[in-house]
């Protein structure tokens, strides 16, 4: 079944491809839609309320929505996780995706914050919901009718903040993916170091216990950290940082195997995998981003999933200030 599908969007979309991001590789590194494993993930930074993306009248933003929905099809996505979400890009992503004919999607919302002035380009009401619905977090989508998503098992953490600054969250639900239920969380950490430190730790501890539980994880996020850092050393199950110290984590990251990268993540190429990935932050999405990294992560547990894949795809209509983080596995037993 999912072969015919994909075959039939490729005929779909062979017409005209509208949206490049969602199509085309950041590098030479090829993951190809009809070829990868089955199980499919994308991870998406989407700059609901920052200045360094644009405001869009009510035509681009139909034109933004689509977008986004064709990468979800393109890539016949089982999850989605969505980071700096305004609640009125939400709602129009909802409401699409569970109106339409054909696939649709379920959905769970997390907010961080419960007002953010930026958010005020996507609000729904503005002429009488003063003073706006304004708040700013997360969204999981899966794929299938309401009730794929259970929203019994929905929970908000709040990461810890040892430098007060903006409110971080984990939001996690469990969800159907190719009739097996998983544990879906996404997440964006801060990126004032001690709160990187402290709010990925925290992020390890829960979805670690929730594998340690049996449920298979999906963890996906902006975690505005490097794959080498210390501070990942408890997601990752393999490799160590730039000091030497080891992974102690239960995760593999879908880019983790990519040849082209392991000179980053300082891997022989005769490795299977490393702590290493695809840029999922430049200058070619954000002329305000001044340095290029892998900061953007789709993790599986180690012992449900294997054969990962993934890629950065390329920004070339500035969607966002990310790249789409694509990913693929296949259950391991």
């Amino acid at each position: 079944m999912r072969a015919i599908l994909r075959a039939l969007l490729a005929a779909v979309f062979s017409v005209g491809l509208l949206f490049t991001a969602g199509t085309a590789p950041a590098t030479a590194d090829v993951v190809d839609r009809d070829t990868a494993p089955t199980l499919r993930f994308l991870s998406y930074n989407i700059c609901g309320a920052s200045l360094t993306c644009k405001t869009r009248n009510d035509a681009e933003k139909v034109e933004w929505r689509n977008a986004i929905v064709h990468a979800i099809d393109y890539w016949d996505t089982d999850l989605v996780m969505f980071q700096e979400v305004c609640y009125g890009q939400w709602l129009m992503l909802r409401d699409h995706l569970a109106n339409r004919t054909g696939v649709k999607y379920d959905t769970t919302w997390g907010a961080s914050l419960p007002s953010y002035s930026g958010c005020k380009r996507w609000d729904p009401t503005p002429a009488t919901n003063e003073p706006g619905e304004l708040r700013f977090g997360l969204a999981i989508f899966a794929k299938g009718g309401p009730g794929t998503i259970d929203l019994d098992t929905r929970s908000v953490d709040f990461l810890p903040e040892p430098l007060q600054a903006e409110d971080r969250i984990l939001l996690c639900a469990k969800a159907t993916v190719d009739a097996r239920t998983v544990r879906a969380c996404n997440t964006h950490i801060d990126f004032n170091a001690q709160n990187t430190t402290a709010q990925t730790a925290a992020v390890a501890s829960i979805t670690r216990g929730f594998a340690n539980a049996g449920d298979p994880v999906v963890l996906a996020g902006d975690f505005n950290q490097r794959p080498q850092h210390a501070d990942m050393n408890p997601l990752y199950n393999h490799g160590a940082d730039t000091e030497g110290k080891p992974s102690t984590g239960v995760l593999q990251e879908v880019d983790e195997n990519d040849k082209s990268q392991f000179a980053s993540g300082g891997c022989d190429l005769s490795a299977d995998r490393c702590r290493s990935g695809e840029p999922t932050a430049s200058g070619e999405c954000s002329d305000a981003t001044k340095s290029t990294a892998k900061i953007d992560y789709i993790f599986l547990s180690y012992y449900w999933f294997t054969t990962v894949r993934g890629d950065a795809m390329e920004c070339t209509d500035k969607v966002a200030d990310h790249h789409l983080l694509r990913g693929a596995a296949a259950w391991e037993n």
